[in-house]
């Protein structure tokens, strides 16, 4: 958006009294105590900025402002973790994988796609530049998530650290391969509740995820002899490849079943130099 793009005085006054309040995020109802129109008139002015480009429609009766160019940054960019919540409006969700990892301090990447797990397919979508990408899970695995503030004032659905790692090891594409992952699993070492870990595993019962797992914790010389015991019996006799985003290729390695397409001196490497 240009900032040379006109803006009439009561949209701008509206930005400007919102931008004050902290609130990159509203509704109608929230622009009609500032504009003091009807809820007819404020939601037709709030249609017409949101096709001059000022605004985002999120959901019915909510928007977000855009973030305007340098010399105009007075107007705040919306948090995207609080941005997905409000899109959803009731649907259940967690912020999930990269995400999550991002959220639970388990990367130093910067994480441009938010990742949110739903119940329900819902198509991907791009606000203000940022992608959102709508994880479909059945009830089966949708479960494990916590209340994390996203900012000062507003809280979101996380996946918490275990199940975190568990959505991760299912689906390594959803956060930037394997190698992301055993970093984000070293970072966050010292937090992790293994008795925890273990249930999780069991209760979603995947077992690609729980060979992943195993072989990541014996490879940093993490894990209990019980935890490692209890993964150890979830493996089942076919091959898995340890990193599905690389190529099927690397030796076998029949104590977890896993065809190992990542170099475990190079995942030591990343952690431990």
């Amino acid at each position: 958006m240009k900032a040379t793009k006109t803006l009439g005085p009561t949209s701008a006054e509206l930005l400007l009294r919102l931008s004050a309040e902290g609130k990159s995020i509203f509704s109608i109802t929230d622009a009609q105590a500032i504009t003091e129109k009807s809820h007819r008139a404020t939601s037709n002015l709030l249609s017409q900025m949101a096709r001059r480009g000022w605004l985002v429609r999120l959901a019915p009766g909510k928007y977000l402002i855009v973030p305007l160019e340098a010399g105009l940054e007075s107007i705040p960019m919306a948090d995207r973790y609080v941005i997905a919540r409000e899109v959803l409006g009731p649907l259940p969700y967690y912020i999930s994988h990269y995400s999550a990892m991002e959220l639970h301090q388990m990367t130093t990447q910067p994480v441009n796609t938010v990742y949110v797990t739903v119940p329900r397919q819902r198509a991907s979508r791009a606000i203000a530049d940022v992608e959102y990408r709508f994880v479909y899970a059945n009830p089966r695995s949708f479960w494990g998530w916590e209340p994390i503030w996203a900012t000062d004032q507003e809280q979101v659905q996380v996946s918490d650290l275990e199940k975190t790692l568990l959505d991760c090891a299912a689906r390594p594409h959803l956060c930037g391969g394997l190698g992301e992952l055993a970093k984000g699993l070293w970072l966050r070492k010292d937090s992790l509740d293994e008795s925890r870990l273990v249930t999780y595993i069991q209760r979603l019962d995947h077992k690609a995820a729980a060979k992943r797992i195993g072989f990541l914790l014996e490879t940093y010389s993490l894990g209990r002899p019980e935890t490692i015991a209890a993964l150890q019996s979830l493996v089942n006799p076919s091959y898995e490849l340890l990193d599905p985003t690389l190529p099927d290729e690397g030796p076998y390695r029949a104590r977890w079943r896993l065809r190992v397409n990542l170099d475990p001196e190079e995942l030591k490497a990343t952690v431990w130099t």
